[in-house]
């Protein structure tokens, strides 16, 4: 028989729920994909279905050893974890695994397809505009000045009607941007596109990986003001210190599943994409004997790059300042090979950033920018529209007042450092349950 191309995955039928992965995902190389169909078994609902995953995945992997439980899981699952306000609403399941009899590995999709200007007559809508970002900013800003939070990553839904534009070609459009953690799944109830730079974490073994990214800069066409661009990212003291924020909550929350003594963190790695640079941080730890795939998820699950920290205090602000739930997108996409405990259980789950779901011809996506104390409100406004532009340039469209910002450097955010960020260097990966609670 066979296999399946990755135009093949891409084409078939919502019932057969094609999953197809590009990147970097089980430490391929760029020049490979995963791809499956027709699953043998699905598990979805809300979070309840949780308590059941564990019993799923190890009935599955015995009976399908060469298989793979491939989904996604939104933000508003994180309700299950912790008694913090969710968002009611979305029309999908908020977990949903397929467990794959066998997966393939196949040639990178080529995905060099031409973006026309326009889909007309379809338009991006924005849940607020930057007048109301600027006051949002203002009100976290006095969440962090009375001491509640050090950082939250602030939101906004964007939404387009398509207009009989196919989820597929959304996709060969989008993953043109090269993203590490590309993946495109389909169900019965939506399409999930996704174009995330963000490893969340990677499972080999015992042990564990996470990156988070806290760092963002435009890139240059002009090679010298890249480069410039480039040095000005790693050395910018804010950017590293938001980042240093987010590797303390994640050392906290490995905490829960590690040997303590076991994590490490490297710091201030860069990478880049077409049109962006991201700062990248890495953090490992030895798992505990009992953490197996629901322990990790309950444990980890939602990344903090995308909440903030302390997280629950972050989520709860964000929760009341944000207007819609954030559904997939700043949720996680994964995929589990194996049993826990078994030599061949790996794990590698995206940060769902750069993330929408298409659904009765509308596309939704959530797009954020991490908010500190010295932060520029109008900075943040145009970061925020510099990472929307894969997704909006894949549906033909931009947002309506983001005009040339994606030509222009972003620079340095801060002019003064407030004393939470001053507080935080690298020095300060301190092991208190502060970045939690």
């Amino acid at each position: 028989m066979t296999p399946p191309s990755a135009g093949d995955t891409l084409s078939a039928s919502p019932e057969a729920r094609p999953a197809l992965l590009e990147g970097h995902w089980l430490d391929f190389d760029e020049r490979h994909a995963i791809s499956a169909i027709n699953p043998a078994s699905v598990i979805e609902g809300d979070g309840r279905v949780l308590r059941e995953f564990p019993d799923w995945l190890a009935r599955h992997a015995a009976l399908c050893p060469g298989g793979a439980a491939i989904g996604y899981m939104s933000y508003e699952l994180a309700g299950e974890f912790e008694e913090v306000p969710i968002h009611a609403g979305g029309n999908i399941p908020i977990l949903s695994f397929a467990y794959y009899p066998r997966i393939e590995r196949l040639p990178m999709l080529d995905t060099s397809l031409p973006c026309p200007d326009r889909w007309a007559p379809s338009r991006i809508t924005q849940d607020f505009d930057r007048e109301h970002f600027v006051a949002d900013v203002g009100r976290i800003r006095h969440y962090i000045a009375a001491g509640d939070i050090y950082q939250a990553n602030l939101t906004q839904r964007f939404a387009a009607q398509l207009d009989g534009l196919a989820p597929e070609d959304v996709y060969a459009r989008l993953a043109s941007a090269r993203a590490p953690m590309r993946a495109f799944l389909r169900s019965p109830h939506a399409a999930i596109v996704s174009n995330s730079p963000e490893r969340f974490f990677r499972v080999r073994g015992n042990r564990i990986l996470a990156s988070p990214i806290k760092g963002t800069l435009a890139r240059s066409s002009d090679a010298a003001e890249d480069r410039r661009r480039r040095r000005r990212l790693l050395a910018s003291a804010k950017d590293r210190a938001e980042n240093v924020m987010i590797v303390d909550l994640l050392r906290n929350d490995l905490g829960r599943i590690c040997r303590y003594d076991s994590i490490d963190a490297r710091l201030w790695q860069l990478d880049q994409l077409p049109h962006l640079f991201h700062l990248v941080s890495h953090v490992e730890g030895e798992l505990k004997p009992q953490a197996g795939a629901s322990e990790i998820i309950r444990a980890l699950f939602p990344c903090g790059s995308i909440t903030g920290a302390p997280k629950i205090r972050a989520m709860e602000i964000l929760a009341e300042i944000e207007r819609a739930p954030r559904g997939v997108s700043m949720g996680a996409i994964g995929i589990i090979l194996g049993a826990p405990g078994s030599p061949e259980f790996e794990m590698d789950f995206s940060v769902a950033i750069r993330t929408m779901t298409i659904r009765e011809g509308i596309a939704e996506f959530n797009v954020g920018c991490g908010i500190v104390y010295d932060s520029e409100p109008e900075a943040e406004y145009d970061e925020m529209l510099l990472k929307a532009r894969p997704l909006v340039e894949a549906l033909g469209l931009k947002p309506a007042d983001a005009g040339n910002v994606n030509d222009r450097p972003m620079e340095a955010k801060s002019k003064f450092e407030s004393p939470a960020v001053a507080a935080m260097s690298s020095s300060s990966l301190a092991h208190s349950r502060r970045f939690r609670r």
